[in-house]
């Protein structure tokens, strides 16, 4: 046999020594007895404490939830306000160019009609 199946061999050899070990020492010893209970209990509480953080992390999950459902109403409110002002600033900064734009138009007309009358006073050639 090599080596390398001799230090397999062996290795299997003392895992199954270990193993038996310690099923003789669980069951057929008090003191094994005692520390299978004692492992029983100890294995109950950290399972009850397991159950207890993974509620506490569903109540913070169910927490930051809301909170995120929160800031999203904020930011939907502050941008519906942010578009109705710039929608009302828009509409102001259109009625004043258009404003603008008639009065420029009724400058326009007066301006032609001013120089229409001084065509039509001048004397006409002969």
């Amino acid at each position: 046999m090599s080596e390398h199946h001799e230090g397999k061999f062996m290795f299997g050899f003392f895992l199954g020594g270990l193993i038996g070990a310690l099923i003789v020492f669980f069951l057929g010893t008090k003191e094994g007895k005692k520390m299978e209970k004692l492992l029983e209990h100890k294995g109950k509480d950290v399972l009850d404490d397991l159950d207890e953080k993974l509620e506490e992390l569903e109540q913070s999950g169910k927490e930051l939830v809301k909170k995120g459902e929160a800031m999203k109403a904020r930011v939907m409110d502050t941008l519906e306000d942010k578009r109705d002002e710039m929608t009302d600033a828009t509409v102001e900064k259109i009625d004043t160019a258009l404003a603008h734009i008639e009065a420029i138009q009724h400058k326009g007309v007066e301006t032609t009609k001013n120089i229409r009358q001084k065509f039509t006073n001048l004397p006409k050639k002969k």
